[in-house]
């Protein structure tokens, strides 16, 4: 079984979205992530919940932004239309 290549330029788009929702699941509920908990949530939730399917869009557009990385690689491997148009 062959592992899908991914590039090196999108494994740091990831981890640099990664690092935003992070920062932003710490703002809101005063503490780190658990392993199962979601990094694109609900931030009306009191207790960290999945955000929609179109918020996750935007929140991964959002944290792209801020981190000043292209968010179209990101969407695609999350398996969104790559298109950042909204």
């Amino acid at each position: 079984m062959h592992a899908t290549r991914v590039s090196d330029p999108l494994v740091a788009a990831l981890l640099e979205i990664a690092k935003v929702r992070f920062a932003l699941f710490r703002e809101r509920f005063g503490r780190d992530p658990g392993p199962d908990e979601p990094l694109l949530f609900d931030p009306d939730k009191e207790e960290p919940t999945a955000a929609t399917q179109a918020d996750r869009r935007v929140q991964v557009i959002s944290a792209a932004i801020a981190s000043e990385v292209d968010a179209s690689g990101v969407l695609g491997l999350l398996g969104y239309k790559s298109s950042v148009d909204m």
